[in-house]
């Protein structure tokens, strides 16, 4: 099977990989991993954007590494018989989250501020910077304060960052964090607890499987994503959605870990390119 994968022409992460052939450079993306593996089985690829002359292919991933995905990228994977992703337009939290609130809430519990785009806006930052531009670094990704009049008048006037009632899960005086990774019919869904208001993998103390909620599968459909991770919680109101991306990253710390799904990704690819064709 031959695959174009659509990506933003200054994401470097991704083309730093020869055409079909082996990485130049260690794997930043869960879909390294399924090329990896995938190649393994008759996978082919090349990369491509809407600058490039078209080439055909059975089918095609959106792979661009931005919140907001242009119209010409949604076009191009439009051309292709299949195209991954190819509804994935927006993956802010204005978009994303059911839980934003206003200034003028009746809201009395705490609130998390966060950045509007995904990963705090660091993708769009390096594209900007790579493009010459000078920008100042992106603010802070989250900040937790006990009630909302304690947010400060600046970040309701900054368009760039959200305000969003904190739902978290606890467990045994631990936060816990749910991940949800999937592509087409292939997933994995795992708990993780810290004693850290936001759960990464660096404070992480423990971990186990867990179940997709419903209305998981609900928002997924909603936000048009075909292959992704989802970051969510069951918090006291039922799960609640903190962030989705359709272009997770590679797990270094588990290589062992990306093989294995490398293989079930790229098997669930071509069986949902074989199902929609």
């Amino acid at each position: 099977m031959l695959l174009a994968i659509i990506t933003h022409p200054r994401d470097r992460r991704l083309r730093s990989w020869l055409d079909g052939w082996v990485p130049v450079s260690s794997p930043r993306y869960q879909l390294d991993a399924m090329l990896i593996e995938g190649r393994r089985t008759g996978l082919r690829w090349f990369f491509t954007d809407p600058g490039k002359r078209f080439r055909p292919a059975d089918a095609a991933i959106l792979h661009v590494d931005q919140s907001v995905v242009g119209q010409p990228y949604l076009d191009l994977a439009a051309r292709y018989p299949v195209a991954v992703n190819g509804r994935a337009r927006d993956i802010r939290k204005r978009q994303v989250s059911r839980n934003l609130v206003q200034r003028d809430s009746g809201w009395t519990g705490p609130v998390l501020v966060k950045s509007d785009l995904n990963c705090g806006g660091r993708p769009e930052y390096l594209v900007a910077q790579r493009g010459g531009a000078a920008l100042p670094p992106p603010p802070p990704e989250y900040h937790l304060y006990d009630r909302i009049d304690l947010v400060p008048a600046a970040v309701w006037d900054d368009p760039g960052r959200v305000v969003e009632r904190y739902l978290p899960e606890r467990r045994d005086g631990m936060n816990v964090l749910r991940i949800w990774s999937f592509m087409g019919d292939y997933e994995r869904c795992s708990w993780y607890t810290s004693p850290e208001t936001i759960v990464k993998g660096r404070n992480i103390v423990s971990f186990g499987s867990a179940e997709v909620p419903e209305v998981l599968r609900q928002e997924r459909q909603r936000l048009g994503i075909d292959y992704g991770k989802f970051d969510f919680a069951i918090g006291p109101e039922g799960p609640v959605l903190y962030d989705a991306n359709k272009t997770p990253g590679y797990l270094s710390a588990r290589p062992d870990l990306m093989r294995e799904a490398g293989g079930k990704m790229a098997r669930a690819l071509m069986r949902m390119v074989d199902g929609r064709a």
